[in-house]
């Protein structure tokens, strides 16, 4: 794996979840029987009781915490850092369990692809980062390409 492999694999996983969140504006995707079942389905737990709001504002700040890391971890994983290498890692890890409190989720059939895509992709980035020669070129801080 050359280093220039390495950093199109971040990009396709980047672009895959632009194009996810694309798909997912498109008009039309959902039939109304579709969009009814949705909306009468049950709020998360996490917007259940009074202290909804103030748990829906800790949540958004803790988002776009995690998404501001993120976009630092992609960079430092992009740049070969190793810093980046762990902090993509780490985040990674730590966002799994946010699925548990999302509640129902709808995807167009489009977007669920490219959203597998950019996850199948960022795995890969993350396992090559670990075990491939790039690993080696991030652990000697050999960032040339």
């Amino acid at each position: 794996m050359t280093i220039t492999r390495f950093r199109a694999l971040l990009i396709a996983s980047f672009l895959s979840l632009v194009a996810a969140l694309v798909a997912g504006l498109l008009p039309g995707g959902y039939s109304p029987a579709l969009a009814d079942a949705y909306a009468n389905e049950s709020s998360p737990w996490l917007l259940m009781d009074d202290w909804a709001p103030i748990a829906l504002l800790l949540t958004l700040l803790a988002v776009l915490t995690l998404l501001a890391a993120a976009v630092a971890g992609f960079i430092g994983l992009f740049l070969l850092a190793r810093w980046g290498r762990t902090l993509s890692l780490s985040l990674t890890l730590l966002g799994l369990p946010l699925y548990l409190v999302l509640g129902p989720i709808l995807m167009l059939p489009l977007e669920a692809m490219f959203t597998e895509a950019s996850a199948l992709l960022w795995g890969a980035g993350l396992a090559l980062a670990y075990y491939s020669p790039v690993a080696t070129r991030i652990e000697t801080g050999a960032a040339g390409s």
